[in-house]
C-alpha cells in the first residue's frame, strides 16, 4: 500500500526495491513496520514506499514462498531512506521462519470488531468447499438439506438466512445465482475467509442484521492452481484458478472457474409410502433416485494494475448455471421424481482502485455490477411417487391441465439487478482515519408461467430499490488501543401487488408500493491489557431490509409475503483472546465471547411441518443469548490441536400480539419465553491436524475433526407431549472426519484423500432432512506460482 510522503508533520519515508537471488523484481509482497498498522505492497518492478512517524522500528518483508526479510530500520523526520540489498530467497523450510510482525489475519482478528479470519492456505490441498471450511468455526452452524448443492441454512449466533450477509471482496454476493454459493466455492479459489458476528465495518456497507462472511479472493500476480476430486455417489469436481501480471506494461488477467456435479445417490432411511391407501410403513433403507446436480462458473477479469491513473481497473465477467432435480419437500415423506430446476446467470463487472484519489491520504475503492439471473422450476409429470421410485396418475391431472407432483408449473423468475458500491478512506494521521461507503442495489423480477398465464405473478412485476451509506471514524494507538464508531442509513422501496376488497364481489389485486428508512449506529473498540492479552467489546443498533426473495417469493416453494416489514436489532459482543508469542515452538492460543441480540419484526419462514410451501413473515420479539470458546496447540508448523464450542438460547420474547380475525383484539401469546425451534442451541468441533516432512520439499498432513451437534426440536417443545414424536425431534449428532494429504516439490503436486462421516451416523439438518451417510474422496491439484 503506497503511502504518501511526509503525510504528517514528524514523518519520514523509506523505500526500496524487491528482487529475487536471479535479479528478478518482486512484486505484490507485503512490507510492514512491526507491531504497528504501516505497511505497503510491492509493485510490478518490486518498488515500494512507505511514510510513518519518525522513530526506530523492525521492518517485514513477506511473500508465499519466499523467506521472510526482518531488519531493523531508522526513520527519520522530513528524509527518506532508501533500502538497498532487499534480495527475498526461496523459502524451503516454512517451519523455521520466525515470524514476529502480524500478518493480515492476525491484524484482522485483532480488531475491535467480533470476527474470526480464516487462513484457507492450509485447507488448499483438501477436498473443501468453504461450508465445510466454515462449519468448524465457532458461532457458525451450516445446516444441508442432502447432498452436493442442496439447499443449506447458513447459521451465525443464531441469524440466519438473509440475516447474515455474504461478499466476495467485499461486494455483496447475495442475488449473484444459486450456483455461486458457499456450498460449491472450491476453498483453494480463496485466500481467507472474514467472518464478522454481529457488529459490521463500515467498509461492508449493507443492512446485515446479525454478521457477515467476507471471501477474499488470492491475490497472487501470477499463478496456476488445478484441481480435480471425485468421490461417492458420482461425485466430481474440478477446479482452475489463475492469474497473469506483465510486470513491465501492468497487464493483468485473472480466472476463477470451477464446475460441480453429483448424483447424490445416498442411501437414507424412511418410511415407504402405500400408494394405494396413503399409509406409511416401517422406515427402510433405500437409495436417493431423483437428485442429481451440476454447475459452473466462470469469472474471468482483465485490465491493468499499478497505473497513474488506476492502481486497479478490471472488466470482468461472470457467468454460471446449475441444473438441480428436486428430490424431497420440506420433509422427507414427500417424494418427487421428475421436478427439476435450472439457474442461469450473467454479471458484467467494473472494479476500480485508486490511493492518494485527489490528495494524500484519500483512497477510493469502486465496484460496478449487473446481474441477470433467469431461474425456471418444471413440473409437469401428473404422478405420486414414494422412495422405491414407485408411482401412480395424480387423479387431478387425468380431467385437466394442471396438476403436476405439486401442481404443474413451468414457471420461469427474471430477475435484473444493479449493483454499484463506493469506498471512500482518508488517513487524518498515522492514528485515525475517515471511511464513507455506499451501496446500492435496484432489483426488478417479472415472472411467467405458461401452464397458468392468467396467475397474479405474471401480471405484476416486482421491484426492490435499496440504498446504504455508511460513515466510521476509526483510531488505532500503537496497535494497542483500536475503535471504531460509525453511523449508517438505510432505505429501501418496494413494489408489488396485495390482495384488495377480499371476499367481496370488487375483489381484486392492485400494484402497492411501500417505503422503509432507518438509521442505524454502533462502536468497536479493543485493547491490550497484555502482549499476549487483548480484550474488544462492540454494540451496534442493525436494521436489515427483506430481500427480492423474501417479499416476492419464488413462485412456488415460497410464497409472496407483501408489506413484511425490515428487522431490527440491538447486538452486543464481549470477548477476550490470549496468545503466547509467534515465535515460541509451542504456542496456545484462547478465545472466548459473550453475545446479546434482542431483535424485533424477526424474518423467518413459517415452521409448519406439512405441505411443501412456506412463507417470510414477520415475528415480534426475539432475544439471543449465548457464549462461544476455542482452546487451540500449535507446536512449531507440525501440530495443530483445537477444540471449541457453542451454546446460545433464541427465546421468543414477544409477550403479547394481535389476533387475527374479524373481531381483532390483543392476546397473549402462547409461546411467549419459549425457545424457538428448529434452530440448534449447543454444537461445537475438535480439530487435530499433523505436519510430517518426509523428505526434502515433500510434507505428508493428517487432520481429523469431530461436528457435534446437541438434540433439538422441530417444533416448540413447551407445548406437550406431541412435541417429543420422534417426527419432531433432531437427535443429538457426532461426524467423524478423516483427511489425508500429501504434497511434494514444495507444495507444486499434491494428492489428497478424505473420508466424511467416517462412522456412517446418521445425520440431520433442518425437518430431520437426511444427510449423505459415509463418503470418499480423492483431490489432484497442481500449482505454480512466482
Amino acid at each position: 500500500m503506497q503511502q504518501p510522503l511526509f503525510a504528517q508533520p514528524g514523518s519520514g519515508q523509506i523505500s526500496g526495491q524487491l528482487i529475487t537471488q536471479d535479479k528478478v523484481p518482486v512484486a505484490f509482497a507485503t512490507v510492514m513496520l512491526a507491531n504497528t498498522n504501516y505497511n505497503a505492497t510491492s509493485d510490478t518492478t518490486g518498488s515500494f514506499t512507505l511514510s510513518a512517524p519518525a522513530g526506530q522500528y523492525t521492518i517485514v518483508v513477506s511473500k508465499v514462498g519466499l523467506k521472510r526479510i526482518e531488519r531493523s530500520i531508522v526513520i527519520t523526520a522530513g528524509r527518506n531512506t532508501e533500502l538497498k540489498n532487499l534480495v527475498l530467497l526461496p523459502d524451503g523450510d516454512l517451519g523455521e521462519v520466525v515470524v514476529r510482525g502480524k500478518n493480515e489475519v492476525r491484524q484482522i482478528n485483532e480488531q475491535g470488531f467480533a470476527v474470526n479470519a480464516i487462513d484457507l492456505k492450509t485447507v488448499y490441498g483438501l477436498n473443501r468447499d468453504l461450508n465445510q471450511v466454515l462449519n468448524t468455526t465457532t458461532g457458525i452452524r451450516i445446516r444441508e438439506e442432502g447432498g452436493l448443492g442442496s439447499n443449506f441454512n447458513f447459521s451465525l449466533n443464531g441469524f440466519s438466512g438473509n440475516q447474515v450477509k455474504f461478499f466476495l471482496d467485499g461486494i455483496p454476493i447475495d442475488n449473484f445465482g444459486s450456483s455461486l454459493t458457499l456450498n460449491n466455492f472450491p476453498a483453494n479459489a480463496a485466500e481467507r475467509i472474514e467472518v464478522y458476528k454481529g457488529v459490521l465495518p463500515v467498509s461492508l456497507g449493507t443492512d446485515a442484521l446479525g454478521g457477515a462472511v467476507n471471501i477474499v479472493s488470492r491475490r497472487n500476480p501470477n499463478y496456476l492452481d488445478a484441481s480435480y476430486s471425485f468421490g461417492s455417489f458420482n461425485t466430481h469436481r474440478v477446479a482452475l484458478n489463475g492469474a497473469y501480471t506483465n510486470a513491465k506494461t501492468g497487464f493483468t488477467v485473472r480466472a476463477n472457474t470451477f464446475f460441480n456435479y453429483s448424483d447424490n445417490k445416498y442411501r437414507v432411511l424412511v418410511p415407504i409410502k402405500n400408494l394405494a391407501t396413503s399409509n406409511f410403513g416401517p422406515d427402510q433403507w433405500v437409495r436417493r433416485y431423483h437428485d442429481d446436480y451440476q454447475s459452473a462458473t466462470m469469472q474471468l477479469e482483465a485490465g491493468v494494475t499499478n497505473k497513474p491513473f488506476a492502481d486497479r481497473l478490471l472488466i470482468g465477467l461472470i457467468a454460471s448455471g446449475n441444473d438441480k432435480d428436486v428430490q424431497t419437500g420440506v420433509v422427507m415423506e414427500r417424494v418427487f421424481g421428475a421436478i427439476t430446476s435450472h439457474t442461469r446467470t450473467l454479471i458484467p463487472t467494473v472494479k476500480y482502485k485508486k490511493k492518494d484519489l485527489w490528495l494524500n491520504g484519500l483512497d477510493l475503492n469502486l465496484y460496478a455490477a449487473y446481474n441477470m439471473t433467469r431461474f425456471t422450476l418444471i413440473d409437469t409429470t401428473a404422478r405420486e411417487y414414494n422412495w422405491l421410485g414407485q408411482f401412480k396418475v395424480n387423479p387431478a391431472s387425468s380431467t385437466s391441465s394442471v396438476g403436476g407432483e405439486r401442481s404443474r408449473t413451468r414457471n420461469q423468475n427474471k430477475d435484473h439487478e444493479g449493483l454499484l458500491t463506493a469506498n471512500l478512506t482518508y488517513r487524518i494521521d498515522g492514528q485515525q482515519t475517515l471511511a464513507l461507503n455506499y451501496v446500492g442495489t435496484n432489483f426488478h423480477r417479472s415472472s411467467y408461467d405458461p401452464e397458468n398465464p392468467d396467475a397474479i405473478g405474471n401480471r405484476f412485476p416486482s421491484d426492490l430499490a435499496k440504498n446504504a451509506l455508511g460513515l466510521a471514524w476509526n483510531l488505532d494507538i500503537h496497535n494497542k488501543f483500536t475503535t471504531s464508531v460509525f453511523g449508517k442509513f438505510f432505505a429501501m422501496k418496494a413494489v408489488g401487488y396485495q390482495q384488495v376488497d377480499a371476499f367481496t364481489a370488487q375483489e381484486r389485486y392492485e400494484a402497492t408500493t411501500f417505503n422503509y428508512s432507518n438509521p442505524g449506529y454502533g462502536l468497536a473498540t479493543a485493547y491490550f491489557l497484555h502482549p499476549t492479552i487483548q480484550v474488544k467489546g462492540s454494540y451496534e443498533h442493525a436494521y436489515r431490509m427483506p430481500e427480492g426473495s423474501e417479499i416476492f417469493g419464488d413462485g412456488v416453494f415460497v410464497v409472496y409475503s407483501v408489506g413484511l416489514k425490515p428487522e431490527k436489532s440491538d447486538n452486543i459482543n464481549l470477548g477476550a483472546h490470549y496468545a503466547t508469542p509467534a515465535e515460541k515452538d509451542h504456542r496456545i492460543t484462547a478465545e472466548t465471547g459473550l453475545i446479546y441480540r434482542l431483535t424485533k419484526d424477526f424474518i423467518r419462514l413459517d415452521q409448519s411441518v406439512s405441505g411443501a410451501q412456506r412463507q417470510n413473515q414477520n415475528r415480534g420479539k426475539v432475544r439471543t443469548t449465548g457464549i462461544e470458546a476455542e482452546l487451540a496447540y500449535y507446536f512449531k508448523k507440525r501440530l495443530f490441536v483445537s477444540v471449541n464450542g457453542t451454546y446460545q438460547s433464541i427465546i421468543d420474547k414477544q409477550e403479547f400480539e394481535q389476533s387475527s380475525g374479524f373481531t381483532g383484539g390483543v392476546t397473549r401469546n402462547i409461546t411467549y419465553n419459549f425457545r424457538l425451534p428448529n434452530l440448534p442451541y449447543l454444537f461445537g468441533n475438535a480439530n487435530v491436524g499433523l505436519n510430517l516432512p518426509t523428505q526434502p520439499n515433500r510434507v505428508l498432513t493428517l487432520a481429523y475433526n469431530m461436528n457435534y451437534v446437541e438434540k433439538y426440536y422441530l417444533v416448540f417443545a413447551e407445548l406437550g407431549e406431541s412435541a417429543f414424536n420422534q417426527r419432531y425431534i433432531i437427535p443429538t449428532q457426532v461426524a467423524h472426519n478423516l483427511s489425508a494429504a500429501y504434497s511434494l516439490a514444495n507444495g507444486k503436486y499434491n494428492l489428497a484423500l478424505e473420508c466424511r462421516n467416517f462412522t456412517d451416523n446418521l445425520l440431520y439438518d433442518s425437518y430431520r432432512l437426511q444427510k449423505p451417510g459415509r463418503s470418499f474422496s480423492v483431490k489432484f491439484r497442481y500449482f505454480i506460482s512466482n
